[in-house]
């Protein structure tokens, strides 16, 4: 055995399954951490609009009420002349609305808000991070953070500018969101996504081992095909499973026929009458023999001798030709026909004893029946057969050597005969039949 037949050998399908999931593996880590990133970030967007909305939608809502300025005095925050303070259902029902929560900052203090510290006390006078107030207040511009601290709390939070009739900044309109519940709803999407990508994963996974099962199937056919060639065994046909693919196994498993056939030719069979030499025939029962209950027959040619003398080897040849071509047509279906030497065949018959004479009876009154011309003659030839069958365990060379014995005992009794042996169908033995 080669070093490389003892090398471990790893299957093709889980070859195939590596070199298919290990990328879409790879995609999916990939989209699963851009995903994160994605996902948040869309997340954050969409936050932001919403904040941004509802703390637009809170000041232009006190505006509505009244067209004064903010002002704030004594603990009382007023638009023109409406008291705020005195009426939280404004910002109460945009809280019950939204889910959100929103505040109105006077100076860098909130003045008013919803949002509630353990014992529900509303988180008035506290002040705003000084990184938004010198934003706002420095740079008058609108402002978002994603993490606003409101008393140990992380908030998403979005400030609005509050402007006086002169321009200068007074306070913020402030919309917020518990970061907490952001990071909830961003978790359940990028769960999602790595649901959906392990679920891609593993459908993709599940068809290549699908597809590839099929070809490692029909790859199989070939390398057990081309084993079985390389034995020397040229009787195997080529799986359909194979040759009815629309691929390049379907051309290797042509491909193959196509070298059995030739080296059939060129190996197993005789260049002159293209029969099973007997190398091949050996093979061949070496391959069937115990799975069958073979029926052996040895035929000559009589007095071959003679036409090789008498017309010249070419005529013998034709006979030779002949001979075979009727023996192959009539019994290779059932068994297989080899040239044994020179004038002589051997036949190997998968089926009963009688059926086989019956064969050899039809095949040897066409070669009688067959005349011959060479030139200014003409002539015939007639065939002798010893025919026996195969018993219980016993080998090759047993039956065909009784075969042979047969054969002569057909040879010395006067030829162009058939003489078949006793056997357990109580055929006596040495009956000879024309």
């Amino acid at each position: 055995m080669s070093e490389r037949s003892n090398t471990k050998r790893h299957s093709i399908v889980f070859t195939m399954l590596r070199i298919g999931v290990i990328p879409i593996l790879l995609l999916g880590i990939g989209l699963t951490v851009y995903s994160q990133y994605s996902v948040r970030e869309g997340m954050d967007y969409e936050v932001e609009r919403a904040l941004s909305g509802i703390a637009h939608n809170l000041l232009s809502t006190y505006n509505s009420i009244d067209g004064g300025e903010f002002s704030y005095e004594d603990g009382v925050l007023k638009k023109g002349e409406t008291e705020l303070t005195a009426d939280y259902r404004i910002m109460d029902d945009i809280k019950t609305d939204t889910g959100n929560d929103v505040t109105i900052y006077y100076g860098n203090k909130r003045r008013m808000t919803t949002i509630v510290d353990e014992d529900g006390n509303r988180l008035t006078d506290t002040e705003a991070p000084d990184g938004v107030t010198d934003h706002v207040y420095g740079r008058g511009e609108e402002y978002f953070s994603t993490d606003v601290n409101v008393e140990g709390v992380s908030y998403y939070g979005y400030y609005v500018p509050i402007e006086n009739d002169n321009g200068d900044i007074i306070g913020m309109s402030f919309a917020g969101k518990p970061a907490d519940t952001v990071m909830i709803t961003t978790n359940y999407m990028i769960i999602g996504n790595i649901i959906i990508s392990i679920f891609v994963i593993l459908l993709a996974a599940f068809v290549l081992y699908l597809s590839g099962s099929k070809i490692v199937i029909a790859i199989q056919h070939i390398k057990n095909f081309l084993g079985k060639l390389a034995g020397g065994d040229f009787t195997q046909k080529m799986s359909e499973e194979v040759l009815r693919r629309n691929d390049e196994l379907a051309d290797m498993g042509e491909y193959a026929v196509h070298v059995e056939i030739a080296l059939d030719d060129m190996i197993s069979r005789d260049p002159l009458t293209k029969l099973l030499n007997r190398r091949a025939t050996m093979v061949r029962i070496e391959n069937t023999w115990e799975d069958n209950n073979f029926a052996i027959a040895m035929g000559d040619i009589d007095w071959f001798k003679g036409v090789n003398d008498n017309y010249g080897h070419d005529m013998g040849d034709e006979v030779l030709k002949f001979v075979a071509g009727e023996l192959k047509d009539e019994l290779e279906k059932s068994g297989f026909v080899a040239r044994w030497g020179g004038e002589e065949f051997l036949i190997g018959f998968d089926g009963t004893k009688d059926d086989l004479v019956r064969h050899l009876k039809a095949v040897t009154g066409r070669i009688r029946a067959k005349v011959f011309d060479a030139g200014d003659k003409k002539f015939s030839v007639t065939m002798t057969m010893g025919v026996t069958i195969r018993q219980d365990d016993e080998k090759f060379e047993t039956v065909m050597n009784r075969a042979d014995a047969l054969l002569y005992d057909g040879k010395r009794g006067g030829r162009n005969q058939i003489v078949v042996d006793d056997d357990v169908q109580g055929i006596p033995e040495g009956l000879v039949t024309d």
